[in-house]
């Protein structure tokens, strides 16, 4: 028998942390079922997650870079356009043009690594971001996994508790004991098989009462026409079968 805190027979009792593990095996199973394919939808949704986070942030890394190597083609370019400058015959000898196109050129350039900065800046708190939600999302699964194994006990609990109720008042019937089933609490499964059961149990104990009376009768009788001292077993049977009602 699954090992629980036993409630009072005389009453109905309430959940309780303790009182959720009713049948360990069988609650275990199938919460271990329910955590098994949670972990996997959780791992495949993971991993998408992960693959779409993966490739945004390759796209930002090779903006980054092409960003840099366009800034370095464009000082290539620069370099040679001024010496084109110097040695050119007719602009040679031209300061003024030459000075032009250095300060030009070097807002072009400073421009450049402007927004070059700016898309590394970028790429870096996308890389942030990108390792911080994959914590995030590495918690939130877990405690995903977490919550539906407590509500697989939780769901268990409401099929094992009136099992185990079942058991234990089936023992009692087993043994004699026709007391009147307590209803299930809101909320358990199984509540028509629970209640061809309590009506068995109440048909037993109609028959068992008429028996009594049946008995009753019978000691009755005797008693007119023969010594009380040689019914005792009769009176012994009857206290028995009137206290398999209590």
């Amino acid at each position: 028998m699954p090992e629980a805190a036993a409630a009072p027979r005389g009453g109905r009792h309430q959940r309780r942390l303790r009182n959720y593990l009713l049948d360990r095996h069988f609650q275990l199973k199938y919460a271990g079922y329910f955590v098994g394919i949670s972990v996997v939808l959780s791992v495949a949704l993971g991993l998408i997650l992960w693959r779409t986070s993966q490739e945004l942030l390759r796209q930002s890394e090779e903006v980054v870079e092409r960003g840099a190597r366009v800034v370095q083609e464009g000082e290539k370019v620069s370099k040679v356009v001024e010496m084109n400058i110097v040695q050119d015959p007719i602009y040679g000898d031209n300061p003024a043009l030459l000075e032009a196109f250095k300060e030009g050129d070097k807002k072009y350039t400073e421009n450049l690594q402007a927004e070059q900065a700016k898309l590394k800046a970028q790429a870096d708190s996308l890389a942030h971001q990108h390792n911080m939600a994959a914590v995030l999302l590495i918690v939130a699964l877990t405690l995903f996994v977490v919550f539906v194994a407590l509500m697989g006990i939780v769901v268990t609990h409401k099929v094992a508790g009136p099992i185990f109720k079942m058991k234990r008042q089936i023992t009692d019937v087993a043994h004699g004991h026709l007391a009147i089933p307590q209803k299930l609490r809101k909320g358990d499964e199984l509540v028509d098989f629970f209640d061809v059961f309590r009506t068995m149990v109440m048909s037993l104990r109609e028959r068992q009462e008429q028996e009594i009376g049946l008995l009753d009768s019978a000691i009755e009788q005797l008693e007119k026409d023969v010594d009380k001292s040689h019914l005792e077993p009769l009176y012994e049977l009857r206290q028995e079968m009137k206290d398999a009602l209590n």
